[in-house]
Parts: structure tokens; sequence; C-alpha cells
């Protein structure tokens, strides 16, 4: 049976939730050998309920780098195609040192706090957030000093590159408070406290959009008016949070139970660091796979063309696959709740609902792309060639998006059983062994360009989601997985 607590009455935990989805399953004190056998209606019902905030919250969080792109390329000048091409650019500068790096260390919290969550040890989560507040300043040192010396780094054209490097440093002020909301939202996710978030990012991007336009298209600041927008933009999301705190004080004092302490913060940073370097590494292969491609698209002949196409591409592909991400969070979540609870069966289960969840929503993705690919680009471009290769390559790349949505959500799979590390390899060798190689193989040496790139990508994708199912169904044991979970909560 699912609950959802619309009022104001307090749930086992005392809490206040807008929306709370909660499984008796997961939360009932029983031995696993009295696990009942978990219903395959009532967990998809339980996946959806989580699936559907999540998928919007992270829609939501995706949308301020499309929209930055997209004012970029309707500029009125002459330098459009550059500010498309410098705005890229140093988005994939964020996604190297801050996303990828800084919260895919914090990913740890999707083990931890999910997995506390499960066992009852919601005392756990705040300590956990503390330690991921030490972990991620220290990271701030690096995501400022790359964003600084930008222009140096990026070895591109050069006027691209400096405005590449304006870009990324009128971004900074904005890193710290993004930080803060990340390591927060996990904390609540965890807990299943969702719908908040929903609203919280809405007001941010209504700030970001507003203030993106406004400064770009009505000030002097031009280009780098859509940076200082995101800036602004990120600051909103973790000031919204206090409002939302004093209005619902039990959903921080449930578990932020005790003041902040250096000592208890930095008890935690081995399992934090254990989970989270692999966490992070599993994240980043493929963000700096995705990356690395730009910078060869950068480096093809007719580069401006090429970079252009890529950009279109990559940022179609995220657009239309912020679904999955939201699929996979769910499925952490989840997954990491019942492994808390002791649920091994429950657990289980649910990976093979997320998965066949994913398939079928894969599948109607790359029918739609296939079916508007000559269309999608045009939207972001208007200039013939870009526009021409991005339909081009989109058409070619359509059947590849299933691999790529299976192994989005695997991976959330893999962080709510705390299996990081394996995945973190899988996607070293996929992608740094065979995607990449492949793809710059028939770029440059076979004349195949943009397309050569994408389908070496694809080919990465395919060995990896391949490798990740093989390794669920035939190396877990998902009994000792719930044990390995009850014994880090108690930690």
């Amino acid at each position: 049976m699912i609950h959802v607590l619309l009022d104001r009455g307090e749930d086992n935990y005392g809490r206040e939730p807008l929306v709370t989805i909660t499984s008796p399953a997961c939360h009932r004190e029983r031995g696993r050998s009295e696990e009942l056998k978990p219903q395959t209606s009532e967990e998809v019902k339980t996946l959806l309920k989580l699936v559907g905030p999540v998928m919007v919250t992270t829609f939501f969080e995706f949308l301020p780098g499309f929209v930055s792109i997209v004012l970029a390329g309707n500029m009125d000048s002459p330098h459009a195609p550059q500010y498309v091409n410098a705005a890229t650019f140093s988005k994939m500068l964020l996604t190297l040192m801050s996303t990828a790096v800084g919260l895919g260390l914090a990913s740890a919290l999707d083990t931890l706090c999910s997995q506390a969550y499960g066992a009852k040890r919601l005392d756990k989560i705040g300590e956990y957030v503390q330690t991921g507040v030490i972990v991620l300043s220290v990271n701030l040192l690096l995501v400022f000093a790359t964003s600084w010396y930008a222009e140096e780094i990026m070895g591109q054209d050069a006027d691209v590159a400096r405005l590449s490097a304006s870009f990324s440093r009128w971004m900074l002020p904005g890193i710290p408070f993004l930080y803060a909301y990340e390591l927060t939202r996990k904390a609540l996710q965890a807990q299943n406290i969702l719908t908040p978030l929903v609203i919280i990012a809405v007001v941010g991007n209504a700030v970001n959009i507003g203030a993106d336009y406004g400064l770009a298209y009505h000030t002097s600041l031009g280009f780098d008016g859509i940076a200082i927008g995101r800036s602004l933009g990120n600051m909103v999301l973790p000031l919204c949070l206090i409002p939302y705190f004093l209005w619902r004080p039990k959903h921080l004092k449930q578990w932020w139970i005790s003041p902040w302490s250096f000592n208890v913060a930095t008890s935690h940073l081995r399992v934090f660091l254990w989970l989270g370097i692999p966490g992070m590494l599993m994240n980043a292969m493929e963000m700096w796979g995705l990356e690395t491609l730009s910078i060869l698209s950068g480096l093809l002949p007719n580069s401006v063309v090429a970079v252009a196409a890529h950009s279109v591409l990559v940022n179609v592909n995220m657009l239309v696959f912020t679904i999955f991400p939201g699929l996979s969070v769910a499925a952490n979540i989840r997954v990491g709740n019942c492994l808390g609870a002791g649920l091994p069966k429950t657990a289980r289960l649910a990976r093979t609902i997320a998965l066949r969840v994913t398939f079928g929503l894969a599948a109607t993705f790359a029918v739609f792309l296939y079916g508007f690919s000559g269309v999608i680009p045009r939207l972001f471009l208007s200039a013939g060639d870009s526009a021409d290769l991005a339909s081009k390559v989109m058409a070619i790349w359509s059947p590849l998006t299933v691999v790529d949505g299976l192994n989005c959500v695997s991976q959330g799979i893999f962080r709510g059983a705390g299996k990081q590390k394996s995945a973190a390899i899988t996607n070293a060798v996929a992608y740094y062994a065979m995607g990449i190689p492949v793809g710059a193989y028939l770029a440059f040496q076979c004349d195949l360009g943009v397309e050569g790139l994408w389908f070496g990508t694809g080919i990465g994708d395919v060995l990896a989601v391949g490798t990740l199912v093989l390794l669920m169904k035939y190396c877990w044991t998902w009994e000792k997985l719930a044990d390995q979970a009850k014994e880090r909560a108690n930690l």
C-alpha cells in the first residue's frame, strides 16, 4: 500500500510533508526471512510517484544551460555563432570541474542518505551532509582556479576562448550557492521530500530566464549578461530553502539533529570519499567523454560549423533525456531505501521495473528524435550548414538513445546499492578504451567528422550498459547488499 500524504498530519518520523511517498514494506520492522513477496503493481506505483517530481526537478535544473545556448544563438549580432560556441565551452568547463567533480563527489549522499533513511537513522543524514560541506568546499578551490584561467585552458579559437573565459568568470559567484543547494536537495530526496524541490527549481529558473534575457538583450552587458543571470539563478536556489524550512521546520530538524561539528563531519570522510570518488568518476567518465568530443569537434575542418552542430546535438540530447536522470535518481532512492530497510527482494524488483520502464520510454524517444531530426536542430540554429549537419547526425544517433537511457538509469541503481566503483571502472573502459578512440578514428581518419564522433560514443554506450546489466544479473547478491547497507547506516 502506498501512502500519499497531502495534509499537515505527521507521519512516523514526525514530518509534515507536502507529498511524501512511503511503502510499509520499506519501513516495517521485520527480519529478512519475514520479508513479504513484493507486489509488482505496488512497486510500479511507488517508483512512478518518485519519478514525477524528480523528473520535473531534473528538467528545470538542466534548463539554465539550455537557455544560455538558445539566448546566445539568437542575439542580434554577427558574432552569434561564436557566442554559441563560447557558451558551450564555458558550460563544458563548468561540467568538467563543478558538475562532474563537485556534484560527482556529492553522489556519496545518494547512497549514504537513502540507505540511512531506509534504516531509520535520520540523524546520520545530517552528519553526512556536514561531511559533504567539507569535501565540496575543497573542490571549490579547483573550480575557481580553472574558471579564472579558462582562456589559457580552452586551447580553441582566440575569440571563442576569450568569450568563454569571461563567461566562466561571471558564473563563479553562483557556484557555492549551487553546491549548498545540491547537498540539501540530496538529503531531502533521500527522505522522499520532493515537491518543495520542484517549486524551488521553478523559481530558480524564472529568475535565471528573466535575468538572462533582461541583462543580455536590454543592457550593455550583452553576452556576459547571460552568465550573470546564471549566477543569480543559482543563488536563488538555496535562498528559497530558508522560507521553506521556516514554514516546515521539521523537514530540517528531523535530520539536522545535532549542531555543526567538525569532528563529526570529518569522522565520515573515509566512507564519503570511498563512495564519492568512484561516484565522481562514474558520473565524470561519461561527462568528460562528451566534453572531450566538444574539444575534438573544435579541431575538425570548418570547426565553427562542426562545433555549432555538435553543441545542438549535446543540448537536444540532454533536454530530451532529462527524464532519464529523473528515473535514475528515483531508482537510486528506491533501491537505497529498501536495502537500508533490509528488503533485498523489493530492491531487486525496483531495479527490474526501473530498467523496463526506461527501455519503453527510451524507445519512444528514439522514434521521436528520428522523426523530427530535420526540424529540431533548426530551433537552435538558423545557419544552414550547421543545422543540416546536426539533423543528419541526429537521425543516425537516434536508435542509440535506448542504450544511453539504460546506462543512465543503471548508474542510479549502482549508486543506490553502493556499487559506484564497479560502475566507474565500466565507464572508464567503455568510453576511454572504446568509445572516444573509435569516435576520433572515424572522425579524423575516416573523414566522418561529427558523425564519427557521435557514432563512437554510441559504441561506448553499448559496451557500458551491457556490462552494467551483466554485473547486476550475475555478480550481485541482494541479501549481501542489504547487510552492507545496514552496517553502513550503523557506523
